[in-house]
């Protein structure tokens, strides 16, 4: 596979040695059904087996709890592997986060209870602790599996959103806080500039270059910003309550957040066809605060960033930002930052200085 012409070094898509011998034990064993979940246990005797052909002992593949210092070089803070296709589908979980990366053909998530069927171009992002198991049971698939440090995660995800936006706080609260689902699964739609970081990130992270894990954390910065860009619209978030089940959340986020100067819940509700009761919910229980909290914080942040330029005026600042009063925009901002707009103007100039 040849992700795109800048690429001199095309990955190999051919079955390996050891996923012909996974291949050969699932069809010596049709009633172990090794394509749906099992506990590692009951596939111990297929893994030895395996393992037994290659000089890798693969101890990785016979654990059910994997930590970072166990798993993760000490000079790397990402690890990138392609999956092994036949390999048993077993429960596991770890304590870091996996981006699972569908290049090719399809696979199936299964993450607690929820049963995830992914196509070519699907980014899953799997949250620490999370019982998962992962079933790739074709030649023509290829998936690419990104394993980070949280801290590292932290960064390159959470760090190219925006500070304190609703979208960023969203996603925390899903991956970090929700112990129902806590996955983002991102439909790219093939995306190949997406894809492509990927490729890039799996030639460098095989490579022994100088730089290595300096250029493997840039490159892997660069592809949450390109998925982020491109897909942050696109991307399915579970439900943290069955009730509370809804496909349009991020839509409605992300609809706030460009629109925070004027939209009204009222607006916002017809738009999105709830009724006003229902949206504040659902903004409650995604976000964690209600709806006029998540305007106030929006048009805060967005004052203070205002407020670093010493030659904006305070009233074109509260006009800009829905105020038709300065002397309301004044006292909202007082009440919020504890200081007077020019107060918190100086002090950003004085720590400038």
């Amino acid at each position: 596979m040849k992700f795109t012409d800048h690429y001199t070094h095309e990955i190999n898509t051919d079955l390996r040695p050891l996923e012909s011998v996974f291949k050969s034990l699932h069809a010596q064993n049709p009633s172990r059904q090794l394509d749906l979940p099992h506990e590692v246990a009951s596939c111990r005797d297929i893994l030895l087996k395996a393992s037994q052909t290659t000089s890798d002992p693969l101890p990785s593949l016979l654990a059910t709890t994997l930590n970072e210092d166990s798993f993760f070089h000490k000079d790397l803070d990402c690890e990138i592997y392609q999956h092994l296709r036949y390999l048993p589908c077993t429960w596991h979980k770890h304590a870091f986060l996996e981006v699972v990366c569908v290049m090719e053909g399809s696979c199936t998530n299964y993450i607690l209870e929820q049963k995830i069927q992914m196509k070519a171009g699907d980014i899953c992002i799997i949250a620490p602790d999370t019982p998962h198991a992962v079933s790739a049971f074709s030649d023509d698939s290829v998936i690419f599996n990104i394993i980070l440090r949280i801290s590292t995660f932290e960064t390159a995800f959470f760090g190219t959103l925006s500070e304190n936006d609703i979208l960023s706080d969203f996603f925390m609260r899903t991956l970090y806080n929700s112990k129902t689902h806590p996955f983002l699964l991102f439909s790219t739609n093939g995306d190949t500039e997406a894809l492509n970081y990927v490729g890039y990130a799996y030639e460098e992270y095989k490579s022994n270059r100088q730089y290595r894990k300096r250029m493997l954390n840039s490159i892997i910065n660069a592809f949450f910003i390109v998925l982020l860009r491109n897909h942050g619209a696109n991307v399915f978030v579970p439900a943290l309550t069955d009730s509370d089940k809804d496909q349009n959340l991020v839509y409605i986020l992300k609809y706030m957040q460009e629109h925070f100067t004027t939209v009204s819940l009222k607006e916002l509700a017809a738009f999105f066809n709830y009724s006003e009761r229902q949206l504040q919910r659902i903004i409650k229980t995604s976000t964690g605060m209600s709806f006029s909290e998540n305007i106030l914080k929006l048009k805060m942040n967005h004052a203070a960033r205002l407020l670093s330029n010493p030659d904006l005026p305070v009233a074109a600042i509260a006009e800009e930002l829905g105020y038709s009063d300065t002397g309301n925009f004044r006292a909202v901002f007082k009440k919020y930052y504890g200081i007077t707009p020019m107060e918190f103007r100086a002090q950003q100039s004085d720590r400038k200085r």
